[in-house]
């Protein structure tokens, strides 16, 4: 809720690919600021994710994956990554510091006339990021962590985030989770941190690894699990600290297992206990993404009772 207004963020990525895309599109990264007021009849707009240069005179593209994305109270925090181990980082975004853009062009910046978003009417610029350290793998333990996914737990005191890594569904090693105290809202910066760096007060290790997202609630952990391959939907982990389960998607046949394609974030809608996540394109059978003719995601909700 802002005010009396039902909003929902979804958060996109032009091009998964970084690494290996030389489009200069790839990795723009923008948020879909979703009117939610009237059932049916969603209304949105495109903000742009942008980080500033030349001392806030200018700004660039964020340029980068967006994993995982978390809002709360005046801040949106998103999870950054290149695609090739490189900028590992949480952004910090503000919602006092949404402009708009006074040029229609290609460019994202400064340009004759004034500023331009790509095409996008409004902007949003970083104001600040984490950094989670150098070297980050996404295929095996680092010394540092490599976060994918993002939620908010609003069970713990004071509210925390939840940061996930990724692993390839066919790696051995573990995936990391970690809890992050959250300040009280309206700071400068989300996290709790001492001595300019914010601690993880809790981390778990699992070795259900493709997780895209994890949710947790009351100190159980719901795992968006993505299997790699074509056709193939998810599965819904459901773990504690002394195992997990995954009642419906047992058995050697998970054609059709009991969570989306390739289901990206979650989110948890407090005052409803809806959880909101997003499907990603489909991969083929050469390991690639496959795109629709018509290029459809879908946005969806479930009862947290149901999972």
């Amino acid at each position: 809720m802002w005010g009396t207004n039902k909003v929902i963020l979804s958060g996109w990525t032009h091009n998964d690919d970084l690494a290996g895309s030389t489009s200069d599109d790839k990795g723009l990264a923008r948020v879909a600021f979703i009117d939610a007021n009237t059932p049916g009849a969603f209304k949105y707009r495109w903000v742009l994710l942008v980080v500033p240069t030349e001392g806030g005179d200018n700004f660039a593209k964020l340029g980068s994956h967006l994993g995982g994305m978390v809002w709360y109270g005046d801040k949106l925090l998103v999870t950054a990554s290149r695609g090739d181990n490189s900028d590992n980082a949480l952004f910090v975004f503000d919602f006092k510091h949404i402009l708009q853009a006074t040029v229609n062009a290609h460019d994202i910046g400064k340009v004759s006339g004034g500023y331009s978003a790509r095409g996008y009417q409004y902007l949003m610029p970083a104001i600040g990021s984490y950094s989670l350290g150098a070297g980050c793998n996404g295929n095996s333990i680092s010394d540092y962590p490599c976060f994918d996914g993002l939620t908010i737990d609003r069970t713990t005191s004071p509210f925390s985030i939840v940061a996930n890594e990724w692993r390839s569904t066919g790696g051995t090693d573990p995936a990391r989770i970690f809890h992050y105290s959250l300040a009280a809202p309206g700071g400068a910066m989300p996290l709790v941190t001492s001595g300019g760096k914010a601690y993880a007060t809790e981390n778990y290790v699992t070795y259900a690894v493709g997780l895209q997202s994890v949710l947790v609630h009351n100190h159980v952990f719901y795992g968006a699990d993505a299997r790699w391959g074509p056709g193939k939907h998810g599965v819904m982990w459901r773990m504690t600290t002394s195992g997990a389960t995954s009642d419906t998607c047992s058995g050697s046949d998970l054609t059709n297992a009991c969570w989306a394609q390739h289901s990206e974030g979650m989110s948890l809608w407090w005052s409803t206990q809806q959880v909101w996540s997003q499907t990603e394109w489909a991969a083929d059978s050469a390991g690639g993404w496959k795109q629709p003719a018509i290029p459809e995601r879908v946005l969806f909700s479930v009862p947290l009772s149901s999972m």
